[in-house]
Formats: structure tokens, C-alpha cells, sequence
């Protein structure tokens, strides 16, 4: 009888565990966007070409804007959109992004970068990115101011009505 049940516990139990470890996108797009957040010379990166300057995102709250990944089992692809700083030399900054992203992405999952495709859709001074952050901050925060008064104005009017 113990012989049967040893063939038994082999024929139900898998001669090799069924593992499996997957990363969604997200993931993906997060080590991209924080690896291209250390790479001197760049200064934003866009969700799409006609963003422009409003969807610079350099240290913001989303670093995987104009970042887009295809993850398989054991390989990924990335392509991102990025505005880089004027005088510096491209292709080293290219080069530089290069090997930080797929680095990352191999130390943190294993996975084989098999591809980064980039488009530098802009070149802009570091003082120009500077003011014209410094502008688009500014607005946001008057935008909120706004925005909270109206919310005041719409709760008072609820209390009196």
C-alpha cells in the first residue's frame, strides 16, 4: 500500500512547481520614468507630441507620462517622449538613459530590455524650463485658490437654501 500512494503523490503533484511572476505596466513605466529622473540633461518628459510645456513632468507626481512599455514573460520594450536640455550633447544623454533604464529594469525584475526607442520632441535652457515651471506652478495654485472659493460659495449657498 505505501507504494501506491507514493505513486499517487507523484502523478497529482507537478514534477516542477508552477511559478510564475508578471509585472504590470505600471511597474514598468515607474522604473523608466524614475531612471530618466536621474539622467542629467533631461528635463521632461510628455504624455503625447502636442502637450508642450503644461505636461512637463520632470520630479512630478506621475513619472511614467510619456512613458509607454509592451512587457512579455521574459522581455520588454520602451519607447518615451522627453524634452532635453539645450547645449548638451543627445546621444550621450540617449546613451545615459539607455543603460540606467535597462539596468534598473533588469536589477528590480529580471526582465530583458530588448528595445528603447526615444523621441526628443523639444530642446529647451535649463532657465527657460525653470520660468516657465515656475509660471505653470503658479497657475495651479491660483486654479486651486479658485477652485476652493467656489466650493465655499457652493456650500454657503446650500446652507441657505
Amino acid at each position: 500500500m505505501g507504494n501506491i500512494n507514493t505513486e499517487l503523490d507523484t502523478a497529482i503533484l507537478p514534477a516542477e512547481p508552477d511559478n510564475n511572476l508578471t509585472f504590470d505596466e505600471k511597474v514598468i513605466k515607474k522604473i523608466v520614468g524614475y531612471s530618466a529622473g536621474e539622467i542629467p540633461g533631461i528635463l521632461a518628459m510628455s504624455g503625447n507630441f502636442i502637450a508642450g510645456i503644461t505636461d512637463m513632468l520632470r520630479n512630478a507626481d506621475d513619472p511614467t507620462k510619456g512613458v509607454t512599455v509592451e512587457v512579455g514573460k521574459k522581455q520588454v520594450s520602451v519607447s518615451m517622449k522627453i524634452i532635453c536640455e539645450y547645449g548638451l550633447n543627445i546621444p550621450d544623454i540617449f546613451q545615459e538613459l539607455v543603460n540606467k533604464v535597462t539596468g534598473a529594469i533588469k536589477q528590480m525584475t529580471g526582465l530583458d530590455v530588448v528595445s528603447v526607442k526615444v523621441h526628443v520632441y523639444d530642446v529647451i535652457t535649463k532657465e527657460e524650463f525653470e520660468r516657465q515651471t515656475k509660471k505653470k506652478a503658479e497657475e495651479k495654485k491660483a486654479e486651486e485658490k479658485t477652485d476652493a472659493i467656489s466650493a465655499r460659495i457652493g456650500e454657503n449657498a446650500n446652507e441657505e437654501g
